[in-house]
């Protein structure tokens, strides 16, 4: 798609940023050393290479002569680094992370009309919120309950492309906000089933989506009331669904706002009830219930971003730096997906981000040739096979074992 071989793996990421220089340059009036534009790029380097503190930031901008050309910086102190980062405009980031998730949408459309690449049948949104804990001093801005002090990442994630899951909408808050507060920004948009659990159960808003069209599937809790209208068949060789229903909700103390849902209540393997209400009726309760599982998407997605892109591990805990920090994650996560895109390999995100901080500093040839490097091994290993006899019935006991070291320099 248009990449120069012959760039390193890290200019070629930075190049995909779309800065608005000439507001950068406005911005840095009177700025003599570290530019907005320069800060941006080294920020980004750092989050894609898991930089662990300023420290280890400005030490590899010594060491790294390229880093220094993309940059235009050859040195920098760590306190320097620290106070660009709650002074750098949260808005900026905001828009390039719009920015970036544009061009991941235009390079898949772009990508479906020359491959076999199709959308999903069923395309979901996914709604959930995901808390980052703060330390005690440091986090009192954010006090949300007596030893709490948190941040919240609001996320609708979009899952109509098959094994991509892509942030279209992002939502920073307080611990203290609700889901429900923050819940009307993200479900905006027709043409997607918004998938939400028991944090975002209020009928008021449930009525306002219907009323405007929108599909949703919402989990609810076992007391929440509800009256059957009409009930459905369901499948005989369906033993895990439970009920399929027409049912009559009422805003709390609004007797007069009443509204029309389907609830689809299943349990799981461990015997777990799940009350699902929706405004789809076209599909079947095994889709709907099928569709609820797939919220396990955005867990994953939110464990991925704090165990690989350190959105768990901030650089500073001020409220500027801490927002500031979430959104370069996201910026990262894209130029993740991008490279996947761009590449065309099959691995999944975590196998690309790796051999994009192995190949940093290299070619963007080299990181081809390692994506798409055929396996050595033909062979399926040693195959286990089973034991021999019935199946033990009760657990082998163990014995202590006594063991001592030896020293054998008795000096």
């Amino acid at each position: 798609m248009g990449n120069n071989t012959s760039k390193t793996v890290i200019s070629q990421c930075l190049e995909w940023l779309d800065i608005p220089e000439f507001v950068c340059d406005y911005l840095d009036y009177r700025k003599q050393k570290l530019t907005l534009v320069a800060f941006i790029r080294l920020f980004v380097e750092a989050q894609l290479s898991d930089r662990k503190d300023p420290d280890c930031i400005v030490e590899n901008l010594r060491d790294s002569l390229e880093l220094q050309a993309l940059t235009g910086i050859e040195s920098l102190s760590a306190s320097q680094f620290s106070r660009r980062l709650y002074e750098l405009p949260t808005w900026l980031l905001q828009y390039q992370f719009e920015t970036i998730t544009r061009r991941i949408q235009d390079t898949l459309a772009q990508t479906r009309e020359n491959s076999e690449l199709k959308k999903e049948l069923i395309p979901l949104s996914l709604i959930d919120s995901s808390l980052i804990t703060l330390p005690d001093y440091h986090g009192k801005w954010a006090y949300t309950s007596k030893g709490k002090n948190q941040v919240k990442l609001h996320m609708r994630l979009s899952t109509q492309w098959p094994d991509l899951a892509i942030p279209s909408k992002v939502v920073l808050s307080t611990g203290a906000v609700a889901d429900t507060e923050v819940a009307v920004e993200l479900v905006t948009e027709q043409g997607t089933t918004y998938v939400m659990d028991r944090g975002y159960i209020n009928y008021a808003h449930f009525r306002k989506w219907l009323k405007a069209g929108l599909f949703f599937v919402a989990r609810i809790q076992q007391r929440s009331r509800t009256e059957i209208l009409e009930k459905r068949e369901l499948p005989s060789e369906e033993t895990d669904l439970l009920l399929d229903a027409d049912v009559l909700m009422v805003v709390p103390k609004q007797p007069d706002q009443t509204m029309r849902l389907r609830l689809v209540a299943f349990k799981d393997d461990k015997g777990r009830i799940y009350r699902l209400v929706t405004s789809r009726w076209d599909l079947s309760a095994r889709e709907i219930a099928d569709i609820y599982h797939a919220r396990w998407d955005i867990e994953l997605f939110f464990k991925w971003m704090k165990q690989y892109l350190r959105l768990a591990k901030l650089y500073s805990h001020k409220p500027q730096a801490v927002w500031n920090q979430i959104y370069m994650s996201l910026i990262a996560h894209a130029l993740c997906i991008l490279v996947k895109l761009y590449t065309g390999t099959k691995h999944g995100l975590c196998t690309v981000l790796k051999r994009i901080r192995q190949y940093m500093a290299k070619s963007w040839e080299k990181l081809l040739d390692t994506l798409f490097r055929k396996p050595t091994k033909t062979s399926k290993g040693r195959q286990k096979k089973p034991k021999r006899g019935r199946p033990r019935i009760h657990p082998k006991k163990q014995k202590s074992q006594k063991i001592v070291l030896a020293n054998e320099f008795n000096l």
